[in-house]
């Protein structure tokens, strides 16, 4: 069964709810009411050893890190602030204490850089290491960054390059992490430790020019097509215009791969894709510029259902067979 139909066979059976709900599945973060000023983000995210990492190439710090880091990322994707986190972990009987205490060391760490509180959570045993993290944010009333909003003639844009951690893999599935040459240490750092878009989300709120937007974690390819099947739209991608590493590239041209095939279906880069009205383009640029960050156009929204690869200029219907599927 394909991910894609999976979710929506949940958000089938779970459509009618019994207390208030703003947002419900289908976007980062649930949407609960809160308070006069704010409401609340709420999301979860489950790490699995030989799934999302190998021990081979993380250590036990790096684990727990990650793993805070990808749940907050779902926060910062709406101009959220994370607040609270709930954490379980399951470890093998035989795990050391050690490497126990440092993985929850690297979780608490990551949660300290984002101001949030570990609060609960749970522990078990289990044939293999799985981190879950549930992270509880707060967002101004009616402002979340969602999905589900935007239009045909909106421009698309993302926050930074595209395909490093997806280089960062192929270089750890290859080599050992003391053997890295010069242009590898940024793709495995951006896979080992991706660094949530925290300001970026909060300026792109604060903007009030942004319809949709998310966090980058399955691919351009895949992502974009969650944000229009959210809000009833198609999309095209400019290929050619996606913002890839120097680090990428060499690495791509270094086992004979496609550069695009890692912007397009890496996943995991966690930078923030985000539609724009095409009236407020220059608007948001520079508004954008002037809060120190960057921003790459490399599609459009468009009214036709379903994704368009625009390369060499030529147009292909993005399939969805290359992207990355858990079932």
């Amino acid at each position: 069964m394909r991910e894609f139909e999976f979710i929506s066979r949940i958000k089938t059976a779970a459509q009618k709810t019994k207390n208030p709900v703003i947002k419900s599945i289908g976007d980062d973060c649930a949407i609960l009411p809160h308070s006069r000023t704010s409401d609340m983000l709420i999301s979860t995210d489950s790490l699995c050893e030989g799934v999302h990492f190998s021990r081979k190439y993380f250590t036990a710090y790096e684990i727990g890190a990650h793993a805070f880091a990808v749940s907050v990322s779902d926060i910062c994707a709406m101009g959220g602030r994370p607040l609270y986190a709930l954490v379980n972990i399951a470890f093998p009987k035989s795990t050391p204490q050690k490497y126990i205490d440092t993985l929850y060391r690297g979780l608490a760490d990551y949660a300290d850089n984002y101001c949030t509180d570990i609060i609960g959570g749970d522990t078990i045993s289990a044939p293999q290491i799985m981190v879950t993290v549930t992270v509880i944010g707060e967002v101004e009333n009616g402002k979340a960054l969602r999905r589900d909003r935007a239009k045909p003639g909106d421009a698309v844009f993302v926050t930074g390059t595209l395909g490093d951690s997806y280089a960062g893999l192929r270089i750890l599935s290859k080599k050992s992490r003391s053997k890295l040459l010069g242009h590898e240490y940024l793709p495995v750092k951006k896979h080992i430790l991706p660094q949530p878009a925290y300001m970026e989300g909060r300026v792109l709120l604060q903007s009030n020019m942004v319809n949709a937007c998310m966090d980058l974690s399955d691919g351009i390819a895949s992502d974009l097509a969650r944000i229009c099947e959210e809000s009833g739209t198609g999309a095209e991608i400019r290929v050619d215009d996606l913002p890839i590493s120097f680090s990428a590239q060499r690495t791509a041209e270094q086992y004979g791969e496609s550069v695009s095939d890692y912007a397009l279906y890496g996943g995991e880069d966690f930078v923030l894709m985000f539609t724009v009205a095409k009236k407020n383009i220059k608007k948001l640029s520079r508004y954008i510029k002037a809060n120190s960050m960057t921003a790459f156009e490399v599609g459009r929204i468009t009214g036709k259902k379903g994704i368009t690869l625009v390369k060499n200029g030529r147009k292909i219907i993005e399939t969805g067979k290359k992207a990355w599927n858990h079932f």
